[in-house]
């Protein structure tokens, strides 16, 4: 997951240079803060997102990484509904050997992003397919 996520943050700065930009190393992002989805005192804030050891900070419940996703996931719902762009999210077992799902994120015009282990990774997918479509 730790690449997976790496690559989408990659190709979202790469595709949207404007609200991402790469900063220190290629697994860092400085992500735009957007005044509608968090207050800050200035226009031109920025959050630091990075995919460093994802996975495990997710499967031994690390806050810094939920809120990192949740951010992620608000920041790309923010950026669909300025599109006009509807996106919901479904969610499937991922089988008994595992307690976990997979969510897909579908943007309104049919693109779908693969199965991601979290919503916010799904909405990221799906997104950056929509800036490349």
């Amino acid at each position: 997951m730790n690449f997976n996520y790496q690559q989408l943050l990659s190709k979202w700065s790469t595709l949207a240079p404007d609200e991402c930009v790469t900063a220190d190393h290629n697994h860092k992002f400085k992500v735009r803060i957007l005044p509608s989805v968090e207050k800050r005192n200035s226009d031109n804030a920025w959050r630091l997102v990075t995919s460093d050891n994802i996975a495990w900070r997710l499967a031994n419940d690390q806050s810094t990484a939920l809120v990192q996703l949740n951010f992620v996931l608000l920041t790309v719902m923010h950026h669909c509904a300025i599109r006009r762009e509807n996106i919901g999210f479904t969610f499937v077992d991922s089988g008994a050997m595992s307690s976990t799902g997979y969510a897909y994120a579908t943007i309104c015009n049919g693109l779908r992003s693969q199965p991601q282990p979290h919503p916010a990774i799904a909405a990221l997918d799906a997104y950056i397919q929509l800036l490349e479509f």
